[in-house]
């Protein structure tokens, strides 16, 4: 992602394969299921579970201003929330409609979730959470 139109400055946010690597594996190389709801990925940027993301409690303690959730829907492979569900804790919110399935086209929402991830980040100590 490079520099967008909200002024910031998007083009140190990048990642080698390495790196995520480093991040998805333990400390004897072998990869692991995430240990807590959520994890900070980068800087004001947490990736979480739909406990996490329904949990308001948790979202207000961390400081989380923004919910972007990718796994909006009804059925049990969904995240059942809506903007109205974080109304009342002044949470922004956007959701995607997916579908966790491998033929799903999830790149079709990249640009709007990046959008509403830059206004995020724009927010005066803004923090912004991804449902996966």
């Amino acid at each position: 992602m490079g520099a967008r139109s909200a002024g910031v400055d998007m083009s140190d946010f990048s990642v080698t394969l390495e790196q995520l690597n480093d991040l998805l594996t333990d400390e004897r190389g072998f990869y692991c299921w995430p240990t807590k709801h959520y994890h900070e990925v980068y800087p004001r940027i947490y990736v979480g579970n739909a406990f996490g993301a329904m949990s308001v409690t948790c979202l207000k303690r961390l400081g989380i201003t923004h919910v972007l959730n990718a796994a909006e829907g009804n059925s049990l492979m969904h995240v059942n929330t809506n903007a109205e569900f974080y109304e009342d804790a002044a949470i922004a919110y956007h959701g995607v409609p997916a579908s966790d399935t491998d033929h799903f086209d999830l790149s079709v929402f990249f640009e709007e979730a990046a959008d509403f991830m830059e206004r995020a980040l724009a927010h005066k100590n803004g923090k912004g959470t991804k449902r996966y």
